[in-house]
């Protein structure tokens, strides 16, 4: 009498192929809660960094009794070919290291000569995870570049905030009209907390904006084609001389964060549907890139005497 072999228990093809199906739709059904749940780390990243701006700028405050200058500007020696050149430049973020521990990147700068000499390379290309939010993927290990034909390239280290110019409109902006400022920061500002008038919790100090394409409803539009942020400086283009390039550091509300059709002056968040800010009191806030216009300016006014409703 033969012994029966012992049966081999197995998948069949047709059980195997429905087992890697289930797989395959939980971890389709996994993947964007995954995605979702480090996009709020980043976010909450993000905010922690506008916090420690925002406690920056009160303790600048607090020792110089006035809030940063937007950017530095003077002029160059009478009658030089590079006169019409901004021979400063530094910028809020610049003035502000002290303050957001990084001292030991603010005693790199020569604040004597103009942000754009040999001297300041090394301190303008630095990085720094303060200016950085980490949904932005443009703006990381990135530069914005003001003279091509330098050797070495004269680049400045980009960044992911700007703070507020205020409103503009077509023949009132940070470019080509830098002082007429409604808002905290623009060139050569000494802004008082008692000069805002429309209230710290009402006022928009900084915001978000990154290096990437400047949302366009046809490639074929004028302009530039990306955002130039960075945080240390406005700089002249080499065959620009006389344009601060405000926008590298500042920002002004005639376009809303995201809003198509813009320009460079803008902000633009890599958050979905909103931007966040930093205020004048200190306090951070998401803001929808759908924000009612007069509401979004009113926000960037230093003494507008506007009525602010809930945003």
């Amino acid at each position: 009498m033969t012994q029966a072999s012992p049966r081999r228990s197995a998948f069949t093809l047709v059980e195997l192929l429905v087992v890697i199906a289930i797989i395959g739709i939980l971890v389709g059904l996994l993947l964007p809660a995954v995605q979702a749940a480090r996009e709020a780390a980043r976010r909450m990243s993000c905010q922690n960094n506008l916090k420690q701006l925002a406690l920056g700028l009160h303790n600048y405050e607090s020792t110089f009794k006035v809030f940063p200058s937007g950017y530095l500007h003077k002029p160059g020696p009478q009658g030089t070919p590079m006169r019409p050149a901004n021979h400063m430049g530094l910028a809020w973020g610049a003035a502000m290291l002290p303050q957001l521990e990084q001292g030991q990147v603010a005693v790199l700068f020569d604040y004597n000569r103009p942000i754009w000499t040999p001297e300041n390379q090394q301190a303008r290309e630095l990085p720094l995870e303060v200016f950085l939010c980490p949904s932005d993927t443009y703006s990381a290990d990135a530069f914005v570049i003001r003279d091509e034909s330098s050797d070495p390239i004269e680049q400045y280290a980009a960044a992911s905030y700007a703070a507020n110019w205020g409103p503009a409109d077509a023949s009132t902006n940070l470019d080509d009209t830098p002082t007429a400022s409604r808002g905290v920061f623009y060139r050569n500002s000494r802004t008082r907390v008692a000069a805002i008038i429309d209230g710290l919790s009402n006022t928009l100090a900084f915001g978000e904006r990154h290096n990437g394409p400047i949302p366009m409803s046809q490639t074929t539009a004028g302009g530039h084609s990306s955002f130039e942020n960075a945080w240390s400086a406005a700089v002249r283009d080499i065959d620009e001389l006389d344009d601060d390039h405000g926008h590298m550091v500042l920002f002004e509300t005639q376009f809303r964060p995201n809003q198509k059709d813009g320009d460079d002056k803008g902000l633009a968040a890599p958050h979905v549907g909103l931007c966040q800010f930093a205020l004048c009191d200190g306090s951070v806030r998401a803001i929808t890139e759908n924000i009612d216009a007069e509401l979004y300016d009113a926000l960037a006014t230093r003494r507008g005497n506007e009525i602010v409703e809930e945003f």
